[in-house]
């Protein structure tokens, strides 16, 4: 009778444990967002930030990865294209960037015209042309 006892309570315990336990959980799926226009006012700090690096190695190489980014707002271009004039001290570097912002698909009439307003700066006459072929280039 002990055993069967025992087999019984075993047989039960084993339903009792390995009963039927769902859990569903439902995650709510959210694409990617695409970087819009509205993110302004953190890539203006992110550019002013970038202005306060010690080094214009260091300032070169952020201006450039920001210069880079799909979706850049006017605004946007036009603070990165005042930085890289005020805060970039070689010629190349900021050709480098003008010239990375020009590429991007996202480049505005805006940042045209803050180039072009400030491209008397440039000392150097092929520095100039170069822009101006890049920009002749993207017919913006």
């Amino acid at each position: 009778m002990r055993k069967d006892l025992l087999v019984f309570g075993l047989v039960l315990a084993a339903l009792g444990m390995g009963g039927c336990i769902s859990i569903h959980s439902e995650e709510e799926r959210i694409p990617p967002r695409p970087p819009m226009r509205g993110d302004t006012d953190a890539t203006i700090q992110e550019i002013d930030a970038v202005g306060k690096l010690d080094f214009d190695n260091n300032r070169h190489a952020a201006y450039r990865n920001i210069a880079r980014r799909e979706g850049l707002s006017d605004r946007a271009q036009v603070h990165l294209v005042d930085a890289v004039f005020k805060r970039l001290s070689f010629e190349n570097m900021k050709v480098d960037v003008l010239l990375t912002l020009i590429e991007n698909p996202c480049f505005s009439p805006a940042a045209k015209g803050a180039i072009l307003s400030r491209l008397d700066s440039l000392a150097f006459e092929n520095n100039k042309l170069q822009i101006l072929q890049a920009i002749d280039k993207r017919h913006v």
